[in-house]
């Protein structure tokens, strides 16, 4: 009898651990350029360096002097399980842009229409694309003329527990894009699962 009390006190204790971690856990929003290395890569501090196996290499490794950022977030939650959105929009003169657009369509893309209800893009040109069907995109966008814009949405458990709307132009997300709470992907994902 007393073990059994004990498992119900241990489980219940778990729950309300998890609980508090949900409960104090805040988004941390970034947009101060200067620190996107300790954000983006491989040298990136303890918590961003290994997004859920997600590839980064899309990303420009580092940001020079020539680049004009024109918009930069990076935005960090953790409650039980990290999750993160992150955007670059750079313009870049006309050697460095077709350079850059060189880079990104050699970048060998994979396959992303279906999951969490995206159809494609339809305001910018898709340059390269890393999808997991679980944990999310990497990507990069063009205007066809100078600019190029860089994003990640990487989150797990089929959702954002984040307003994700509230961080992004919704211009840089995909057609369809839906990672809220009850998105139809999700719940065709569970019933597969179950």
């Amino acid at each position: 009898m007393l073990k059994m009390f004990s498992s119900i006190f241990v489980g219940l204790l778990a729950l309300v651990l998890m609980f508090l971690s949900i409960a104090t856990a805040k988004v941390e929003v970034y947009d101060d350029i200067s620190m996107y290395n300790e954000f983006i890569g491989e040298n990136a501090r303890e918590g961003y360096k290994n997004k859920w196996d997600m590839d980064e290499e899309i990303f420009p490794k580092s940001i020079t002097d020539t680049m004009k950022v024109l918009d930069y977030k990076m935005v960090y939650y953790n409650p039980w399980d990290a999750q993160y959105l992150s955007y670059l929009v750079v313009e870049y003169n006309e050697e460095e842009y077709n350079q850059e657009v060189g880079r990104l369509k050699h970048y060998e893309s994979n396959e992303y229409i279906g999951y969490y209800g995206v159809t494609g893009f339809s305001k910018y040109t898709l340059l390269a694309m890393y999808a997991d069907s679980y944990q999310g995109f990497v990507y990069a966008l063009t205007d066809n003329e100078n600019k190029i814009i860089y994003v990640e949405l990487i989150f797990c458990n089929y959702l954002y527990d984040i307003g994700y709307e509230e961080y992004i132009d919704n211009d840089y997300l995909p057609d369809g894009f839906d990672a809220t709470d009850n998105n139809q992907y999700r719940m065709k994902m569970l019933d597969e699962m179950f």
